[in-house]
């Protein structure tokens, strides 16, 4: 269930923090109070796309954070959650786990905040993954949303909650996925077919004009460096000489000079014994000062015999950056294009095959994608039938007896359908029929429901659904549209069995519905410092009379309203 939601600057909440109970949770107030913007904040939380409109004005950062508890956590949930690198801590069968969820977005760039669960950085696609998991949404926008024609297959997917039912229909979309993937393939290869020779004389000529120049890694930076040393030769030779001379080769050179210092300490050893320490370095300094000798001379000799060499290094310079301009401007670059070159020419040179080996899968993959959607087909035939009996006994625990639904599978007779039949979600159409008064013809949902009745079915389908799945939150954004007087009884009424099992949530005005409430909130719009300020405030027993004594009354509470929600409030909690 939701434990907790906290809100802070999104549209008029600048903070707030509701606790929610289990059971039947209200939340009443005058309208343009902030209910819908808390159920808004809570969509955040799902996963719902962010508009920069939401952040509070004048506010760097808006936050929405909530917690769930659950129990029997889904063993599917669980998986997702670790693909996130998100683990759910082990507990005992009868304790909860929590999952946090906190989504932050910086004013002006609604799109590019953080989101975070469990304190792992998560995407909001992850949030949209698990929502089904954790709560269920009923919203002012839903009713019409179900009125789309295409709306049937998701309303009868989402209220099947049969294992192998949810398998087939993973399978339909993984097959489709497949299907769609090599699709792309074979249009990909069959646009490189129709200008295959081009395209090979064009990469055969990079590559020949790569190969020839033949680059190595590093090699401009190489260059660049010998091409500084080659350009101070003069310099470097005339230093090599005056140093190797100096060391070795005058007849009065370091070497032989240390010959002469050598024999002296060897003396002033013989008399001093404090001396002889030295001695031990000798082999290795003379070692040294003849290393140094012969690698002057080397170094010498080197300058003196490449006079052409800083032309050779300039001219394959200018080759280099030639290349480096035309392929990418860097030699990595260079290189990283030769690579996609051969393997541009090894693929076009097997193209027809691989061709081939595509249409070849693509039609294995179609002939999968047909039969799980046909097996689905049949499925969902069944579980309409269901469906069916089950919402319209609903319907008439909501006091629309007279009610007609249907829900009609329509599969293509076709051993192969037009391709544009063919979705993510199988080849059915699925139909909603549906009359709420006798002797009307079934029709659209989007033609002949009222507000109220399109409430009342949602509330219907909802309970249903909720009846086959696991445990969660249901939340219902003004469920009583549209109705009032019996019918908001009969509601409520529902509402508050459908709590037995689920934590539901329920924006109301009517007092009818408020009065059944286990855990009733009241939310108030004021303004403070000249800014409108939405608060929460959770309702005693005392509270709840006054509030749905407002509700009954309006801005004027009487006596007799005040009797009236007192006796609403013990009749229905």
């Amino acid at each position: 269930m939701l434990s907790w939601i906290r809100v802070r600057n999104i549209a008029v909440i600048e903070e707030l923090q509701v606790d929610f109970g289990p059971g039947l949770n209200l939340l009443t107030g005058e309208t343009g109070a902030g209910k819908t913007i808390l159920i808004d904040a809570l969509s955040l939380i799902l996963g719902a796309r962010a508009s920069t409109e939401l952040v509070r004005t004048g506010a760097e950062e808006a936050f929405v954070e909530a917690a769930f508890e659950l129990q029997d956590v889904p063993q599917a949930l669980v998986e997702r959650l670790s693909e996130a690198g998100i683990d759910l801590a082990d507990t005992d069968a009868n304790e909860t786990r929590e999952i946090l969820i906190r989504r932050e977005l910086p004013a002006g760039k609604a799109n590019k905040g953080r989101i975070s669960v469990n304190s792992v950085a998560a995407a909001a696609s992850l949030l949209r993954d698990i929502a089904p998991f954790l709560v269920d949404i009923h919203g002012q926008g839903e009713s019409a949303t179900l009125a789309r024609t295409e709306a049937g297959v998701d309303v009868l997917d989402q209220s099947v909650r049969d294992g192998r039912y949810q398998t087939e229909r993973q399978t339909v979309a993984d097959a489709y996925r497949k299907l769609v993937e090599l699709e792309e393939q074979e249009a990909e290869l069959s646009g490189e077919a129709r200008d295959a020779d081009t395209r090979r004389e064009f990469l055969a000529f990079q590559l020949e004009e790569i190969t020839r120049a033949n680059p190595q890694p590093g090699e401009d930076e190489a260059l660049h460096e010998e091409r500084r040393l080659l350009a101070h030769g003069e310099r470097l030779r005339a230093l090599a000489e005056g140093a190797y001379g100096a060391l070795y080769e005058e007849e009065d050179s370091a070497l032989s000079r240390m010959a002469q210092v050598w024999k002296q300490v060897e003396e002033l050893a013989e008399i001093d014994e404090g001396v002889r320490p030295f001695l031990a370095s000798r082999e290795a300094v003379s070692s040294q000062l003849d290393d140094l000798a012969l690698f002057l001379r080397d170094y010498r000799e080197r300058i003196e015999s490449a006079p052409g060499r800083l032309d050779e290094v300039e001219l394959r310079l200018a080759e280099l950056e030639r290349l480096k301009r035309k392929f990418g401007g860097d030699l990595e670059s260079v290189l990283a294009h030769r690579a996609e070159c051969e393997k541009g020419l090894a693929r076009l040179q097997d193209s027809s095959q691989i061709l081939g080996e595509i249409r070849e899968k693509k039609s294995k993959a179609a002939a999968e994608y047909l039969a799980a959607a046909r097996a689905l087909g049949k499925l969902r035939k069944k579980a309409a039938k269901s469906l069916q009996t089950n919402v319209l006994q609903e319907l008439r625990g909501l006091a629309m007896e007279k009610a007609r639904f249907v829900l009609e599978v329509h599969t293509p007779a076709d051993a192969e359908p037009e391709r544009g039949m063919w979705r993510s979600t199988g080849l059915d159409a699925v139909e909603l029929g549906f009359s709420a008064n006798p002797g009307e013809d079934l029709r659209p949902l989007s033609r002949i429901a009222s507000g109220g009745e399109l409430s009342r079915f949602m509330l219907a389908l909802k309970s249903v659904a909720a009846g086959a799945g696991e445990s969660k939150t249901l939340v219902f954004d003004e469920v009583d549209a549209g109705i009032g007087g019996r019918v908001a009884d009969v509601v409520g009424d529902r509402l508050k069995s459908l709590s037995r099992s689920h934590q539901v949530i329920c924006v109301t005005h009517l007092p009818q519905i408020a009065s059944f409430a286990d855990v009733h909130f009241r939310i108030e719009k004021k303004e403070a410092r000249g800014r409108s300020v939405t608060s929460v405030q959770p309702l005693d027993r005392k509270g709840r009379v006054d509030e749905i004594a407002r509700m009954l009354a309006g801005s004027e509470v009487t006596e007799s309203a005040r009797r009236h929600a007192e006796a609403l409030v013990a009749a229905k909690s």
